[in-house]
């Protein structure tokens, strides 16, 4: 056989050889996570999916451990030659506690049986440094960022940057080192109607200030008309202190 056409046999012959190792890996890794039990792959499968939420919430140091309780399961449920299925529409809403949904989907014995996922998250959240009564306009002295775990069943509404929780004010008392959510906290009003404010303007990376008057109330974050002193306009803003409303003029 010619020095070339023993070359190109070569080569066929190894990438069909790759091709079989990988299709065979790929059914192995199949066989592997199909032969483990149903609730070690559903906690798997939550561990990664606390890990998503952990990302759109904006969670630090997040790591979670799972019991699944299967509900109308019985010893006839045979094996899944496929990977098994996971829905449960009410994770994102209640990720330490919610019902799970898990199915085969394998044309020689589809099942399905239900579920429910008892999660313990544990996180860094804002603290209270300290117990705080009622009414207390929190200051970057009296919050902390630790660690915190959630117990499956608990509200996860937690406040996890510092910043989100100054300025905020206390709707009930709170013991120290308890963790803050959005439901214990108020915007109290931080400017007033026809008090003085700094315009703070921005445009193009550059940053002035000038004096102007609040036309509205308003609380951190909120827009309110105001007024600038010098040119007598009347433009909106959005209040960054109980001093300052930025204002964003883009063109």
């Amino acid at each position: 056989m010619p020095i070339i056409m023993r070359k190109r046999d070569f080569r066929f012959r190894r990438l069909a050889m790759l091709t079989f190792c990988t299709s065979l890996i790929g059914t192995w890794a199949n066989l592997a996570c199909a032969a483990l039990p149903i609730e070690k792959q559903a906690t798997q499968w939550i561990d990664q999916q606390i890990q998503q939420v952990g990302l759109q919430q904006g969670w630090q140091s997040v790591s979670s451990s799972a019991s699944v309780q299967l509900f109308n399961a019985n010893h006839h449920v045979s094996p899944c030659s496929t990977p098994l299925v996971f829905t449960a529409p009410l994770l994102p809403q209640s990720p330490t506690r919610f019902p799970l949904v898990i199915s085969c989907q394998s044309t020689n014995g589809p099942w399905k049986i239900r579920a429910q996922a008892n999660v313990e998250i544990h996180l860094a959240a804002v603290v209270a440094v300290s117990a705080l009564p009622a009414g207390t306009t929190l200051s970057a002295a009296d919050v902390q960022v630790m660690p915190v775990v959630l117990k499956p069943g608990a509200r996860v509404s937690v406040i996890t940057q510092i910043e989100a929780a100054q300025q905020m004010t206390l709707k009930r008392a709170v013991t120290a080192g308890q963790p803050l959510t959005a439901l214990l906290l108020s915007s109290p009003t931080l400017i007033h109607r026809n008090q003085a404010v700094t315009l703070v303007i921005q445009q193009e990376g550059l940053e002035l200030t000038t004096g102007g008057v609040a036309l509205q109330n308003g609380s951190k974050g909120e827009t309110i008309r105001v007024k600038n002193s010098g040119s007598g306009r009347i433009i909106s803003g959005t209040v960054r202190d109980a001093q300052q409303v930025l204002i964003r003029i883009i063109e």
